[in-house]
This record gives structure tokens, C-alpha cells and sequence, in this order.
């Protein structure tokens, strides 16, 4: 197994933000140099650390303050991230239960977004909620158009380690029958796996 950088006296990977130790600037030089990469946000992490479901939750924790880890979850493009399937993404959603208050401070980099949640939604990696990657996958369908949100579809319909197919993707659209968007989330679905079936077999897409 390849060794990682660590936190000091932890099994955590470490994260490094400016002023803990390094500035901003310093953090900056080293990422130049190689040394470095930013993963999400102020956070930094050793530019050889394999971006694992570990090194996120802890990079998460880090980032996100606390009383929005317990009070919301990770989601969209910013669940995407967390699976390996989206870039980082720019804001981060945090998606809260539509009935909580929503007059917590925010800090920059982050967005708060209602929702409402069943149980089977959501998930918890190395202590952080997020959602699974079929309600990830429902929620870009229906809310983040675009060339990043079809991307990071692809990519997870395309991943059998998340087990979201667009079969499963489409069964969860169609049971949404009050939800408005939904007819053309399922058309941009069904386009997507067209192409992602084009993709597989060689051929060229069809609109």
C-alpha cells in the first residue's frame, strides 16, 4: 500500500488551510511547485494523496463549518465531488431539510439550498452526510443544467461502483409526478444514456 501524508499523532490525511500553519501565499508557492493541491475551498492536501472517500470527509469536515454539518447534507455537484464524478465545484451545496431554519451564517464558498429528504437519500461517509448517488444524481437532473451537470451525470451512471444506472436514474423521475422540471429532467436522462450507450458501442449519438 502507498504511503500518505498524514495529520501529526491521526490516520487522517492531512489538510492543510492557510494559517495552520502556512499562509495563503505559502500554500500557493507549493502548489506551483507541485508539492500541493487544492482539493476543495482553502483546503490543500499532499499533491500524491489519491483522492479517497477519507481524504474528502476529511477535507469536508475541515471546510464546512460544524453546525452546518449537523444541521444539512453534501449535495449536487458538491455530492458529485465527493464520488469522484465532478471537479470541484463552485459553490458548495449544502442541502438542508425544508423545514429548518435557514438563518445560520453562511461562509463564503458555501450555498444552502432546501429540500426535502427520505431516509434512503442519504448516506454517511467517514462522518459525513451526504447524498447517495441516485439522489445525486436526481437532484442534478432537475437543477443543475449545463455542461457540468451533464458531466457529472455521465459519470455517475456510467460508474457501476455507484450503482446508479439511468434505468434506476429514470424509475426515480418517473415516480416524481408533482415535481416541476421533471419532464425535462427525464428527456435530458434519456439523452444522456443514449449517449452514454453510443459511447459504450462506438457509434454516434443520437439527439
Amino acid at each position: 500500500m502507498t504511503s500518505v501524508l498524514t495529520a501529526r499523532g491521526t490516520t487522517a490525511p492531512l489538510v492543510l488551510l492557510p494559517g495552520h500553519p502556512f499562509s495563503r501565499a505559502e500554500l500557493s508557492a507549493m502548489t506551483e511547485d507541485g508539492l500541493l493541491r487544492r482539493e476543495l475551498l482553502d483546503a490543500y492536501v499532499p499533491a500524491t494523496t489519491a483522492p479517497t472517500l477519507q481524504l474528502r470527509a476529511t477535507v469536508v469536515s475541515r471546510v464546512v463549518p460544524g453546525h452546518l454539518q449537523r444541521r444539512g447534507v453534501l449535495g449536487r455537484l458538491g455530492a458529485a465531488w465527493f464520488y469522484r464524478c465532478a471537479p470541484e465545484p463552485s459553490p458548495v451545496t449544502i442541502l438542508v431539510d425544508k423545514s429548518a431554519r435557514t438563518t445560520t451564517t453562511v461562509p463564503p464558498g458555501l450555498v444552502i439550498h432546501q429540500t426535502g429528504f427520505a431516509p434512503r437519500d442519504l448516506v454517511v461517509h467517514h462522518g459525513i452526510t451526504l447524498t447517495t448517488p441516485l439522489r445525486t444524481a436526481v437532484d442534478l437532473a432537475i437543477h443543475v443544467t449545463g455542461p457540468a451537470g451533464d458531466a457529472a451525470l455521465l459519470a455517475l451512471l456510467s460508474a457501476p461502483r455507484l450503482h446508479c444506472s439511468p434505468q434506476h436514474l429514470l424509475a426515480e423521475l418517473e415516480a416524481l409526478a408533482k415535481l416541476p422540471g421533471r419532464r425535462v429532467a427525464i428527456a435530458r436522462v434519456r439523452k444522456l444514456a443514449r449517449a452514454l450507450e453510443a459511447g459504450r458501442a462506438g457509434g454516434p449519438v443520437k439527439s
